[in-house]
């Protein structure tokens, strides 16, 4: 679809202004070490607390292990009572927040505020995966994409924004993803668009599936986390809630599977609110009746943040297992193995409720056990923890390698999928996908993977010669000078992981 043509029927009255009030000043983010049953305990009774206002960030992937939590400024005196031990991770998240927002005002807000305008606006890959992209922009960029069809809205929100489907691909096998269900994880949609940009020119798998890509299913609260005096971790939807002052219903718990069981809250100010009924929230309505009315869906991936996870159902209960448990791990270990290989990240697998916790009315089980789309999935994307002020608010240099990470794992899950439904060998050698197109893109190198010994001495040498935060000299070492070659972004930027990583890919041999 033009561009133009895209405006005329997404162009919206309101802009996102960004600016931030200081209702996170003296929050911090805390990482409890659930070390027992007794812990679980403690800290669930804590989080149940609607007074201590805790918030819920993250599992380590198990009942036992690391929980990240935010923590309001009026509770932090009160958390040494909960029993558990415990680090703090982010001392002041208002600080996070506003250098987020002053980073996005120079650079993803001017880009919005052109395309709203209505100016001519080329949108490349190099404007889009360098920031946290509005709703608008992204979808104007998937829609510019080659072989791409806009679709016509598939619902409406609470606030009367559409809901933009993509299509894409000529296959037989219809597969469905998605980004943005929850307002706060904005490494989704960006996720989700960069994907995209790759999947476009994988010829392979377009003649397998026919793609339809959500962006942001959740347009009314990622907007409300991104504008002037919004709630950047704002997780649910914007619909009132009679009798409450607290707005939302989160959408992945209003699901017409155990609505309002175990793992869903009844409480109007909690983060898992499950609404007043099944599918009472238009996002879950439009996502339930698009993969239900398009025919032979076969997928469904639900992006998340954050954790590293790769999971399938069921979520509702922790007792038993599906009946397509074995062929759903099976794919799951594919995609995760095609992740390691591509980032070295091990991303953690499995069934949603031994995974990660016990959830009810979420879209991965209602899909998967009553629309009977087998291979669902839901990921929950990097980082792996709140460390380092990232959580919720990684830093934008990692768009492009999750980016790249679930480009693997999406081409190693949907060659299996293929060889599963067409009774055809797996292939045994991966897609170049993750390599494709994007100007901004980190490609995976050809050339025979240098040694662990070679990789740590290469990396070792480049960071610590460049790591300084200050702009890549020509004369900071031969690696340097062959990665300035290859890659114009590392040249043009602080050195940062991505670049770092390049030296294993293109300096094997290098040494200081």
């Amino acid at each position: 679809m033009k561009l133009a043509a895209f405006l005329a029927l997404a162009l919206t009255t309101a802009a996102c202004v960004l600016a931030s009030d200081s209702r996170y000043s003296g929050d911090q983010v805390i990482r409890f070490d659930v070390a027992s049953p007794e812990d679980q305990a403690a800290l669930q009774r804590a989080l149940n607390n609607d007074a201590l206002g805790l918030d819920l960030w993250s599992h380590s992937g198990n009942k036992i292990g690391k929980i990240d939590v935010r923590v309001p400024a009026t509770s932090v005196p009160q958390i040494s009572n909960i029993g558990v031990a415990y680090k703090v991770l982010v001392q002041d998240l208002q600080q996070v927040v506003d250098a987020e927002r002053e980073h996005m005002g120079k650079n993803s807000e001017v880009l919005h505020n052109s395309l709203m305008s209505g100016e001519p606006v080329q949108l490349a890959a190099a404007d889009i995966f360098t920031d946290w992209q509005s709703y608008e922009t992204l979808s104007a960029y998937i829609g510019g994409l080659p072989g791409v069809t806009q679709l016509p809205s598939i619902g409406k929100t609470y606030q009367g924004r559409d809901t933009n489907v993509f299509k894409f691909g000529t296959g037989p096998y219809g597969i469905v993803y998605h980004g943005g269900i929850h307002a706060r994880e904005w490494i989704s949609p960006a996720t989700a668009a960069y994907v995209t940009t790759q999947l476009v020119n994988n010829t392979e798998l377009l003649s397998k599936f026919t793609f339809y890509v959500m962006p942001v299913v959740n347009p009314d609260g990622y907007a409300y986390t991104r504008a002037a005096n919004g709630d950047r971790y704002h997780r649910k939807n914007m619909q009132p809630n009679p009798g409450s002052s607290c707005i939302g219903t989160d959408p992945n718990r209003n699901f017409d599977i155990a609505w309002s069981g175990p793992g869903a809250s009844g409480s109007a100010c909690s983060e898992t609110y499950y609404g007043p009924s099944a599918f009472s929230t238009p996002e879950s309505t439009n996502i339930a009746n698009f993969v239900k009315n398009t025919p032979n869906v076969v997928g469904y991936v639900d992006l998340h943040s954050y954790s590293e996870l790769f999971m399938f159902a069921n979520g509702y209960t922790c007792s038993g297992q599906v009946s397509d448990y074995a062929t759903l791990f099976k794919g799951a270990e594919l995609a995760v193995d095609a992740i390691k290989a591509t980032s070295g990240h091990s991303f953690k697998y499995g069934d949603i409720c031994n995974t990660i916790y016990q959830a009810s009315g979420g879209s991965v089980d209602y899909i998967y056990n009553k629309l009977g789309v087998k291979y669902s999935y839901t990921i929950e994307l990097r980082p792996n923890s709140a460390f380092g002020n990232a959580g919720f608010n990684p830093p934008v240099s990692e768009i492009i390698p999750s980016g790249q990470e679930t480009t693997a794992a999406f081409v190693a899950v949907w060659n299996y999928v293929y060889s599963q439904l067409s009774g055809t060998p797996v292939p045994t050698t991966t897609s170049n996908a993750t390599t494709a197109t994007a100007p901004v893109s980190k490609t995976t190198s050809a050339a025979t993977k240098p040694s662990s010994s070679t990789t740590a001495t290469a990396a070792a040498c480049a960071h610590n010669v460049c790591a300084t935060g200050g702009k890549l000299k020509a004369s900071c070492s031969a690696c340097a000078r062959a990665i300035c070659a290859k890659d114009s972004y590392c040249c043009n930027t602080s050195w940062d992981s991505t670049c770092v990583r390049e030296v294993a890919q293109y300096c094997p041999d290098v040494t200081c």
